[in-house]
């Protein structure tokens, strides 16, 4: 197993290592994203919220959601800010406009019949899709918290056949207590937003381009939450997605605690 350590701080890379263990060739369980665009002021966000804590329900650690408040769109606009510079990044790497209909998402960062931007009553059957293509990389990762108040993230990877990927890890923060505009037109000041974006490692969005091999590859980066956060609240989610058009390939999510290692992983 070869270890690739890359430690970061913020944006800088500190230092890289390698050493050899041997270990036997794996393929992952695949996890899959739904990427939903929502705003505080869409009268029919809190509706696709509930389409999208049903299918997690449903599929349990098959699925992660990822809320994503994107400053483009009229509807994230106004006194109540929970937009991020990544969120905004992916919304118009996808097309999104100032005019866009909410709510509104995909799967896997994958666009539909020409579009990545699927009606909330679509999600579902494009999941289903998603779930026909079964194989993917082992991926699995940690964050802990240091000494130095900082965190640490270490993401290990490996395939059955070496791959050309890219690879990012995004940061949400859960049940964030605050305003939304309800289907009946009022606004409700006790609203616990799920799953909003907050941050991606070195700002990329679409991550960095690696190579996953055969060999476990364990990479380590240093991270520090954005000002606000509430750690305990917060979710790390390692992607590898494709190095050409970006669609996510596997996806791990993780608290920060040290319980993903007594869990298990998705190993198969």
């Amino acid at each position: 197993m070869v270890f690739l350590a890359a430690v970061l701080c913020g944006c800088e890379v500190i230092r890289e290592e390698d050493r050899l263990i041997p270990m036997a060739i794996v393929n992952g369980e695949r996890v899959h994203v739904l990427v939903e665009y929502t705003g505080f002021r869409c009268v029919n966000c809190p509706e696709a919220a509930k389409t999208a804590e049903a299918l997690q329900a449903l599929y349990g650690g098959q699925l992660v959601v990822v809320a994503m408040h994107p400053a483009t769109n009229t509807f994230t606009q106004g006194a109540f800010n929970y937009t991020c510079p990544e969120a905004d990044l992916c919304y118009r790497w996808m097309g999104g406009t100032a005019t866009t209909p909410f709510p509104t998402g995909n799967i896997d960062m994958k666009e539909t019949d020409g579009s990545f931007f699927l009606d909330r009553q679509q999600w579902a059957s494009a999941l289903l899709t998603a779930m026909e293509e079964d194989e993917a990389p082992y991926l699995h990762a940690t964050a802990t918290a240091d000494s130095t108040g900082g965190i640490t993230v270490t993401i290990q990877t490996q395939a059955l056949q070496e791959t050309e990927a890219r690879m990012a890890l995004w940061v949400t923060e859960d049940s964030i207590l605050g305003a939304q505009v309800m289907g009946d037109g009022t606004n409700n000041l006790s609203y616990y937003h799920r799953h909003v974006l907050r941050d991606a490692l070195m700002d990329e969005p679409f991550g960095w381009e690696v190579t996953i091999g055969a060999e476990e590859q364990e990479r380590t980066y240093r991270y520090t939450l954005p000002d606000g956060c509430n750690a305990a609240q917060c979710r790390f989610i390692a992607l590898i997605l494709d190095k050409n058009d970006k669609h996510i390939l596997q996806a791990y999510e993780t608290k920060l605690d040290d319980s993903s290692l007594a869990a298990g992983d998705n190993r198969r």
